[in-house]
């Protein structure tokens, strides 16, 4: 019986050869992948803008000053441009919400505000914190329509805000001539409304005087109505002589005084009998305009 003779050295050298042909290919199609991306990672759109960037290190939770930004050039992609400020009055007297490095671009993101959710901005345009400016605060006053120049008035005006606040007079002055009433004052001048929900009023205010309205809201005892200004007048009226309540005002225009009807003691007066009223006199008939003759 014959045996089969095969060549296994033929065998492995064409095994070999083509190993190293698929080698061949599989880095050859690695580098024309790698040259495309980076080709296409070279031509990305970039560009270069001038953006408001840290002249310094700024800090959290301060006022950011003219000195701290400036506008610089710097590269932007698709991704960093997204959010990027490029006024320095998008920044300036703002609040950072995080602290920011030298040299580093402000984004929007980064800026605390009490506006954004509100809709409203408690300082002016040209308005700043600095360590002696007025506390100035936002807060809501109810006032009705009808004592709110009929539900008109609008964000952006200035009202002056009239209290009447009800006195409760203790017992011991009560016997000196003083009663229990309401008493009315202008109170507040020249307020502005930053914004309007029905008859809630948000007005801008100072700490103090936000304290004020709070605590007469709270205890019940006051009302509060606001008068529309001329956009021209921002005088401080001195109202050091104003102030009204029931008697001043009887006093002032010479209202009659009510008095008990009838008397405690003594007879009822009598009372005249009620006329029957008579019906008004007919008009006379017309006189006839004469025709002129032909």
């Amino acid at each position: 019986m014959e045996m089969e003779y095969r060549d296994n050295s033929r065998r492995g050298k064409l095994i070999i050869v083509l190993g190293l042909i698929l080698a061949l290919l599989a880095g050859a199609t690695s580098f024309y992948l790698l040259n495309q991306a980076s080709q296409t990672s070279s031509q990305g759109p970039t560009k270069k803008a001038s953006v408001v960037v840290a002249a310094k290190d700024i800090a959290a939770r301060t006022p950011v000053l003219a000195g701290d930004v400036a506008l610089r050039e710097v590269v932007l992609d698709p991704v960093t441009q997204v959010g990027v400020l490029t006024k320095l009055d998008d920044v300036l007297g703002k609040v950072l919400a995080v602290p920011v490095l030298a040299g580093q671009p402000i984004y929007k993101t980064m800026v605390s505000s009490s506006s954004s959710a509100a809709g409203f901005d408690i300082l002016g345009p040209t308005e700043t914190v600095g360590p002696d400016s007025e506390y100035w605060r936002a807060v809501s006053i109810t006032i009705p329509d009808d004592r709110a120049v009929a539900g008109l008035l609008q964000p952006g005006q200035t009202v002056d805000i009239i209290m009447t606040a009800t006195i409760n007079v203790p017992a011991p002055l009560a016997s000196s001539g003083y009663y229990a009433d309401t008493s009315t004052k202008v109170t507040y001048q020249d307020v502005v409304i930053l914004a309007r929900v029905a008859s809630a009023y948000i007005i801008r205010c100072s700490l103090s005087v936000a304290e004020e309205i709070s605590h007469m809201s709270a205890s019940g005892n006051a009302q509060f109505s606001a008068v529309l200004r001329p956009d021209q007048d921002v005088r401080f009226v001195d109202v050091t002589n104003l102030g009204a309540t029931t008697n001043r005002i009887l006093q002032k225009y010479g209202l009659p005084w009510p008095v008990v009807y009838p008397q405690e003691s003594g007879p009822i007066p009598h009372q005249p009998p009620l006329q029957t009223p008579t019906p008004p006199p007919s008009p006379a008939p017309a006189t006839p305009t004469p025709v002129p003759s032909p």
